[in-house]
């Protein structure tokens, strides 16, 4: 124990002794001396005087470096921001480049595989014809809206065509007939003749020779305003079948709706729009159309006075040769204002199902004979493939108050749907040419007036900067009317008929009707 306690006393001591600290400097200054003293090194004395960074007056010129304006050009931001967006997103640039690349080829194949075409030009002036040979078809540059010969089902508009392969269109005529009648053997005098398409057929409660529930309104309607006996102010009758384009209209008025005792005072004619709209026929083809119609009636009536209806405004083609139903459902269902609108759908809501503009226990009876095939029994939309697709294609989203824009050019492809899909054909710009031809035929012509029905049906366009809308509330998109509509087309017509009678003189009727009798009992002799 005794060498135990001695051996830790030494290393305690031995420790304290080197944690302790030299108490002399000797080992520095031989380091120092034996640096100064060393042959192999040189010293040199050198004297900086820097007094002079002290004193105010002598202080050095500050170097100016020359600077950039702080306001950064845009291009220079631009460049330096793609700099910056590239290098932090390489992939995203590369698409970028990729989609920007095929917009520039898609721009250069619109411009070059898909030419414009001029809309809404009547290339010849028709406004000094006197007679139906005047009338040729070899100046024409095409026969077709989209300008060219082939897209279209456009005939012939000098040469009268029937639709006698229909049986609903003989059936039409035939009733067109029988309405003379009663003016052609003389007990009871006529003043206006309509005579024309689905626009006057709708006039009289009729479609294609018969008078379904829903346009028994309007069988009322015409009565007050053209048929004295039941409170008109004047007697009328409407010759009009669905679907007749300008040819169909001449070669009926050929064949039994224009006898040689039929003298109406005024004629007023209604034709052009399913030469436009349905065969698609250009502009001038469907004003040469209407003229031959007009110059047959000046050569076989030559004291009546004839009355040309402007076209009414449209925005969509009719779709078909020939009329269906849906045409006419197109025209008497209701169109919220203001908003989208499905037809047969309810839309989120209750109460929107497609119904004929009338009395509303009327609508109710109606939807539901709508709602039953011809057994009675209650139709299930979804057992039928093929009714399913009508059903989806019948709730095609509809615009309401749609603008109508005066475009002169179009396109035959669209290029927002990659070109895939057909660009819908601007009807405004050609409605407008045709009437403004139309009128300036009347105005050259003393017995032909032109009643221009367009601001009836159109919003606005009271400036030149203010936009024209096709009033939903009275007409369709394409260019039916429904119960409002017609109410105030008759309406106007009535005020402009009032007028014309007023200053056609009486005598004349007697006087075509003693020159016709005078020329059969030549004949007969």
């Amino acid at each position: 124990l005794k060498k135990r306690k001695k051996g830790c006393t030494c290393v305690c001591q031995h420790k304290n002794k080197m944690s302790s600290p030299p108490n002399d400097d000797s080992d520095l200054e031989d380091l120092l001396s034996s640096a100064t003293t060393s042959p192999t090194t040189t010293t040199t004395n050198v004297n900086i005087d820097l007094d002079h960074l002290t004193r105010d007056g002598d202080l050095p010129k500050r170097r100016h470096y020359q600077t950039h304006n702080p306001s950064v050009s845009p291009l220079l931001f631009c460049y330096a921001s793609c700099c910056s967006f590239v290098y932090a997103s390489p992939c995203t640039c590369v698409c970028l480049v990729i989609g920007a690349t095929i917009v520039v080829i898609l721009a250069l194949i619109n411009v070059t595989l898909n030419p414009t075409t001029a809309i809404g030009v009547v290339q010849h002036d028709y406004t000094n014809v006197q007679s139906s040979f005047q009338l040729s078809m070899g100046n024409i540059d095409h026969w077709c809206i989209k300008g060219d010969d082939d897209s279209c089902t456009c005939d012939d508009p000098l040469e009268p065509i029937h639709r006698g392969e229909l049986k609903m269109w003989r059936r039409a005529h035939k009733h067109n007939m029988m309405q003379l009648e009663p003016y052609v053997e003389g007990r009871k005098t006529i003043d206006v003749a309509f005579v024309g398409e689905s626009m006057v057929e709708l006039m009289d409660g009729s479609w294609m020779g018969e008078t379904p529930p829903p346009l028994m309104g309007l069988e009322k309607l015409f009565g007050e305003h053209f048929d004295i006996s039941r409170g008109g102010d004047m007697d009328g009758v409407a010759l009009g079948i669905a679907g007749d384009t300008s040819p169909n209209v001449l070669w009926r008025l050929q064949h039994g709706e224009m006898p040689m005792d039929f003298n109406p005072k005024i004629w007023w004619i209604v034709t052009g729009m399913n030469d436009l709209a349905r065969t698609q026929c250009s502009e001038e083809v469907t004003v040469i159309g209407i003229l031959r119609t007009v110059e047959e009636i000046l050569e076989r009536k030559p004291n009546a006075q004839i009355v040309l209806n402007s076209l009414f405004p449209m925005v969509d083609i009719r779709g078909g040769v020939n009329p269906t139903k849906k045409d006419m459902e197109d025209a008497f269902r209701e169109r919220p204002r203001g908003r989208w609108w499905r037809r047969d759908g309810n839309n989120g809501k209750e109460g929107n199902k497609a119904h004929y503009a009338r009395d509303p226990k009327e609508i109710a009876e109606m939807q539901r004979q709508h709602d039953q095939d011809e057994n009675g029994h209650h139709r299930h939309l979804s057992s039928s493939g093929e009714e399913e697709e009508e059903e989806k294609a019948s709730r095609k989203r509809e615009i309401i108050n749609p603008i109508l824009k005066d475009s002169h050019k179009f396109r035959h492809r669209n290029p927002f749907t990659m070109f895939t899909g057909k660009a819908s054909v601007p009807m405004w710009p050609a409605v407008i040419a045709i009437n403004a031809e139309l009128e300036k035929f009347c105005q050259k012509h003393d017995r032909v007036h032109f009643f221009d029905a367009t601001s009836l049906f159109v919003l606005g366009g009271n400036t030149a900067h203010e936009t024209e809308t096709l009033n939903s509330d009275l007409i369709s998109n394409k260019g039916r009317m429904n119960m409002a509509g017609f109410k105030v087309w008759e309406d106007s017509m009535k005020e402009k008929l009032k007028y014309m009678l007023a200053k056609f003189p009486k005598e004349e009727l007697k006087v075509v009707v003693e020159e016709d009798v005078d020329d059969d009992a030549e004949e007969e002799e």
